[in-house]
Order: structure tokens, then C-alpha cells, then sequence
């Protein structure tokens, strides 16, 4: 059986009984386990060699040696599908941290690509950051209209004395003061979002190689 042919098999396999370095393999999948395709798969989805470690203490439990040699092997080709600059990039984008899991002559091009992308990622948080305090902005405007629409009508209500109005009217006054204040932000706020997502989009378009 070639290689291409077993990882394909072996990676149906992980799917259906749910290998994983989270998941432990019972005794039935380290009797039947290919080690190779184990280890491919390991290295395509960035975990380091030493997952090796985990695999090996689980089906030691059964009396059954894991496949060093095997492991490595493909754990090696399998990272040479992750540590590439373009997933790199992508990964970058997600804001991911390198975990020092690429071979040292794949790690400088991975990480090459996961620098490039987390620029993009860096500047879709300032947007994120800006979006969500023009949000604020207008939560605080909504908020003192609401205490503003209640005082007016605790200013009609029935049982007030003048003295008692004219009080809740200064209150009213120094609200709308302030609610004025923070609407006087409103084109600041939006300029500062609206720069944002021009960054994002030139910095974007600097990498658009990658897309």
C-alpha cells in the first residue's frame, strides 16, 4: 500500500473513532494503528513530535509499543503541509502563536507567513476596538435619553411642588448637557472607525499574495 493511500485511509480512520491529542486510543486502535499516517496527521494538524509521548504512554497500557521511527516519519511530512508560509499567514489572521511545532528548516518560512498575517489580524482588532467604542458611545447617548424621557415625566407627574419641578428640570438641563457632550464625540468616534477599516484595507492589500 503507498503512502498517499494509507494516510487517506488512516485519516477516514482518525475521523470515525475520533483520534486526537485530546482523545485517548483504546486497545483496539493501537493494535491496528498506523503510525505513520498517525504521525502524518499529528504533524498536518501543527502538533509537535512530542505527541508521540501521549500515544505511547496510552498504548503502553496495553502492552503494545508505538512506532518511533514510523511516527517521526510521518510526523515530518505532515508538517511539511503545516509549516508553510501560507498557512502560516492564515493562521496568523486567526491571531495564533507559533508553538515551536515546524522543523528549524520550516520554521523561518512558516513563520514569515504567520508575521504577515497577524499584521492583518492586528488590524482587524484596532477596528474591532473602535467598532465596539462607538458602540459604547451610543449606549451612553441612549442611556441618558431614557433618564431624560423619565425625569420629563416625573416633571408632570401630579403631587409635585414648584420647588420640587424646577429641581428635577436643572437635573434635566445638566443630562442633556452631557448627553450633548457625548454626541459632539459622534464624528470623532466614527472617524476613528472609518480610519481603521482604511488601514485594514491597505494593509490587507499589501499581502494580497496570499489570497
Amino acid at each position: 500500500m503507498n503512502i498517499r493511500k494509507s494516510v487517506l485511509i488512516s485519516i477516514v480512520t482518525l475521523n470515525i473513532i475520533g483520534i486526537s491529542g485530546c482523545a485517548n486510543m483504546n486497545q483496539a486502535q493501537c493494535e491496528t494503528a498506523n503510525w505513520q499516517a498517525i504521525g502524518y496527521e499529528d504533524g498536518a494538524a501543527g502538533a509537535r513530535d512530542s505527541q508521540f509521548s501521549q500515544h505511547r504512554q496510552e498504548c503502553a497500557k496495553y502492552g503494545i509499543t508505538a512506532n518511533i521511527e514510523d511516527y517521526l516519519h510521518g510526523h515530518d511530512k505532515g508538517s511539511k503541509k503545516y509549516c508553510t508560509q501560507t498557512n502560516g499567514f492564515f493562521l496568523g489572521m486567526k491571531g495564533q502563536n507559533y508553538n515551536r511545532n515546524c522543523p528549524q528548516d520550516l520554521a523561518p518560512v512558516f513563520l514569515r507567513g504567520l508575521t504577515d498575517g497577524k499584521q492583518i489580524y492586528s488590524a482587524q482588532r484596532v477596528i474591532d476596538s473602535a467598532d465596539e467604542t462607538l458602540e459604547r458611545l451610543y449606549i451612553r447617548i441612549e442611556n441618558f435619553e431614557e433618564v431624560i424621557l423619565d425625569k420629563n415625566n416625573l416633571m408632570i407627574a401630579d403631587g409635585l411642588v414648584r420647588a420640587e419641578r424646577l429641581e428635577i428640570r436643572q437635573q434635566i438641563d445638566s443630562l442633556e448637557i452631557s448627553m450633548l457632550e457625548l454626541i459632539e464625540l459622534i464624528p470623532e468616534y466614527q472617524d476613528a472607525h472609518s480610519r481603521a477599516i482604511r488601514n485594514y484595507e491597505s494593509v490587507k492589500q499589501s499581502f494580497a499574495n496570499y489570497f
